[in-house]
């Protein structure tokens, strides 16, 4: 991606992910994502889903949210009031999944590739930690009324 053409391309995908993630939140968590300046989150009240990709648009995708606002998308999704830190690797989880997956097919459709994802990874706390050079990462922050999430992107061919 270090020509003109893929960096524009690259933009593209940012406004992509940008719009799946408020269109998908709307649809399957009923939370309504504002953009916003990126929001000092505490360590320890954030969960983070990761996922790498392999093939010829090599990326690494991350969803770091306080945990009040996974547990809202998992109470949302399971439609129960009461959801334990499972339920919110699991229905969160799912819902990175699916914000994925149409970002990924979109990035593919675009550039004609062949491009998969690995395995997404929980963890609680940041991804990546605060220790690591973020300079690489794009962020793309929001936040809702249970809190702030933010979608992190690096390509990992630079």
């Amino acid at each position: 991606m270090n020509d003109e053409k893929n960096i524009k391309d690259y933009t593209i995908f940012l406004d992509f992910l940008s719009a799946t993630a408020i269109d998908i939140t709307k649809k399957v968590a009923g939370l309504e994502l504002l953009p916003s300046e990126r929001i000092p989150m505490d360590a320890s009240e954030v969960a983070s889903f990761s996922v790498k990709t392999s093939g010829d648009f090599r990326i690494s995708l991350v969803l770091c949210a306080q945990l009040k606002v996974l547990q809202e998308i998992a109470r949302h999704m399971k439609r129960q009031d009461e959801v334990t830190l499972g339920d919110i690797q699991i229905y969160s989880g799912e819902y990175f999944n699916i914000i994925s997956g149409a970002f990924l097919s979109y990035v593919n459709n675009v550039q004609h590739t062949r491009t998969r994802f690995h395995i997404p990874c929980f963890s609680e706390g940041f991804y990546p930690a605060k220790s690591v050079d973020v300079n690489n990462w794009t962020v793309l922050p929001y936040k809702c009324p249970y809190g702030a999430l933010e979608f992190k992107i690096c390509n990992l061919d630079e």
